[in-house]
């Protein structure tokens, strides 16, 4: 624990001086606030040292290295400084202001050492999205320039919005931490970042402080009233039971699987931040977190930085791509209700935003393929079945899922509920401007939640078909959602009646961390560390010696191994070296590059490659794909039961064995 400790100061040292150097900027961007914006420096940081970079390797301009990103933090502070003496910015007082960043950094450096505490009682990088994740990661660290090659489809690049996970590797070669640390690590730093810009909003938006840890429990930590379902008898699988007819008992709360929360509407996935931060997937819809709460930020301000926000768009469109669109289209309704008078200067606005946030975005689109295939509507009529409208797709009339209302209050109710007693509060008074804000937040999230009941963002799942849209449309809504019943229940506090009715409600929703984080995390019993491989090493210690040989070599080029389904322990080697395969989880790929036709004789060559008896076959496959090393493990001995070992010694040599695990080089 105490080693973990001080690999926790150095992650956050790194990170304070990233948001050091953010701070002039920040300062500009939120000179009216309580703090001048001080926590959300090191998203500001985050967003702008992460672009120069990336963009400086784009352009080949310098290497992805620690000097690069020195420079970069340089560049942010010195172009924050000047500005901030060209607008003759006010120095900040030595009192209170300076007391309140320290207790807010300090805010910050709890919060984060509190969710790595936590993660160190299970931190096994593996399961879900993990080995993506972590591959993208090692991919980039092993990169000069950009874009980085896909791990899985060498010699193509990753074809999938990695600007989150770039800056993860980014914070990592600062911090000269090995990536098995920094991943569970980063994952701390999003909730640290979640739970106290969030905590901004709320104490800015409340002048309470208790406001503020409220919104930030909200956003950061609550669920949904699924949770009802721990005080019933539950049910198993996907045979969903309305809660009403499964008979109430108090031994539910030790049965109630916490992820039911996030797949309850049959074929969907509705998650949220809570979740995310159990399960420990360092995705883009996490990595995007702090960036969204950076952009409803900016739009709660009377005066929204068009230049910044663009910029900012399009950072969340290369990090989770329809967050882009999403607080795009937010900052269009905005826009449209704001205090400027003149339509002239809002178009001048949009017209700037838009051009900013293409600019920003240009050198990762230039190299992107959206596996996105249109717009469809969900339940086409039959006379217009398999046709296409403009953008409107019209699929065959078995596309047609609907979520049931009981279901959906479920979800939405208590921000149905408690936005909606607001709402009806104040229609007594004029609006604030704040106030208008809000209003425009919660119907825009309520749109977000009806908006996958009549289309879909068209992909390759079949019967899970809308599943994506309300995943990313959803988890936006909740944090939106969030944010505005933090502010609503404060206003209301003193309503009593009001207050009665939310109780239960808020009760639901406030217990899901209890049930998710003792699950997950084996009741905080058994602290394990923040190093995320000790899985690999204790049960395949073969493999993991010969990883940790393999990230040894020098120009490794591509190595060879079994390939397998998603969510599988195939490509261990490829996503702990970042060494790219021949080929990858195939369901992926098959997402990613658009076409399975592409991915089948990838895989079909891999098994050539392990089993044909041919020589020169075999030895032609790995001149096409530039194969150096093969790796022979208990995986690819499973796999290919008419594996032809010999014929490797032949094309080249052994180059280590460990155990069971045997890699040969291939001359060439």
């Amino acid at each position: 624990m105490i080693s973990d400790f001080f690999i926790g100061i150095r992650w956050w040292s790194v990170l304070f001086l990233i948001g050091a150097a953010a701070f002039p900027l920040t300062r500009l961007l939120f000179h009216a606030w309580f703090d001048q914006g001080y926590l959300f420096s090191k998203a500001v940081g985050l967003a702008v040292i992460g672009w120069l970079v990336f963009v400086f390797g784009m352009a080949r301009i310098a290497p992805f290295t620690i000097g690069t990103i020195l420079m970069a933090i340089g560049i942010l502070f010195a172009f924050g400084f000047v500005l901030n003496r060209l607008l003759r910015t006010p120095r900040l007082p030595k009192s209170p202001i300076w007391k309140t960043i320290l207790v807010e950094e300090l805010f910050f450096f709890v919060a984060l050492l509190l969710w790595t505490w936590v993660k160190a009682h299970e931190p096994s990088i593996r399961g879900l999205e993990k080995f993506m994740d972590y591959g993208f990661m090692q991919s980039i660290l092993n990169s000069s320039y950009f874009p980085p090659v896909d791990m899985w489809y060498p010699p193509h690049s990753i074809n999938y919005y990695y600007f989150g996970h770039l800056v993860t590797a980014m914070v990592t070669k600062a911090s000269n931490l090995d990536l098995s640390y920094t991943f569970n690590l980063m994952l701390s730093t999003i909730f640290a970042l979640c739970f106290t810009m969030s905590f901004s909003i709320g104490r800015e938006l409340t002048k309470k402080i208790s406001g503020g840890l409220f919104t930030a429990f909200l956003v950061t930590l609550a669920g949904n009233m699924q949770t009802i379902y721990a005080f019933t008898n539950g049910y198993t699988g996907d045979n969903v039971k309305p809660f009403w007819n499964l008979g109430w008992t108090l031994k539910g709360i030790e049965t109630y699987w916490y992820a039911n929360a996030t797949r309850f509407i049959p074929f969907t996935i509705h998650e949220f931040p809570s979740y995310s931060f159990v399960v420990s997937d360092v995705h883009g819809h996490v990595l995007s977190i702090p960036f969204v709460l950076l952009a409803i930020a900016l739009l709660l301000q009377g005066k929204i930085p068009y230049i910044f926000y663009g910029f900012l768009c399009g950072v969340l469109l290369m990090t989770n791509a329809l967050d882009g669109p999403i607080y795009f289209g937010l900052f269009c309704v905005v826009l449209a209700i704001s205090n400027i008078q003149s339509p002239i200067h809002k178009w001048k606005a949009l017209g700037i935003a838009i051009v900013v946030a293409l600019f920003t975005s240009l050198p990762f689109l230039v190299h992107f393929t959206s596996f996105v295939n249109g717009i469809a509507v969900n339940c086409p009529p039959s006379f217009l079945a398999h046709t296409k409208i403009g953008p409107l797709l019209f699929e065959g009339v078995e596309k047609c899922q609907r979520s049931p209302f009981w279901m959906m209050s479920l979800l939405w109710g208590f921000f149905w509920v408690s936005g909606g007693l607001w709402i009806g509060y104040i229609r007594s008074k004029k609006f604030t401007h704040i106030e208008k804000l809000l209003m425009i937040f919660f119907f825009f999230s309520i749109a977000l939640t009806i908006f996958p009941e009549f289309f879909y963002f068209k992909d390759i799942y079949p019967q899970h078909f809308r599943s994506n849209t309300m995943f990313k449309l959803g988890y936006e809504a909740f944090i939106l959602f969030s944010i505005v019943s933090g502010y609503a229940i404060v206003s209301l506090w003193r309503k009593k009646m009001v207050i009665l009715l939310l109780i239960p409600l808020l009760f639901l929703v406030s217990i899901y961390p209890f049930f998710s984080v003792r699950s997950y995390f084996g009741g905080l019993k058994n602290y394990e560390g923040v190093y995320g491989l000790s899985w690999l090493e204790r049960e395949y210690p073969d493999d993991f010696a010969a990883i940790q040989w393999l990230k040894d070599q020098k120009n490794p080029s591509v190595l060879v191994e079994a390939d397998g389904d998603s969510y599988t322990d195939y490509q261990r080697f490829s996503t702990f070296t970042g060494i790219p395969t021949v080929v990858g989880w195939a369901v992926h790929e098959w997402l990613w590059r658009g076409s399975y036709d592409v991915v089948s004789p990838r895989r079909e060559d891999v098994r050539r490659i392990y089993e044909s008896e041919d020589l020169t076959e075999t030895k032609e496959l790995l001149n096409q794909y530039n194969v150096r090393y093969i790796i022979v493990g208990i995986l690819e001995r499973q796999k290919f039961t008419k594996l032809v070992e010999d014929k490797f010694t032949i094309l080249g040599q052994e180059v280590l064995r460990s155990g069971e695990t045997v890699i040969y080089e291939i001359d060439y």
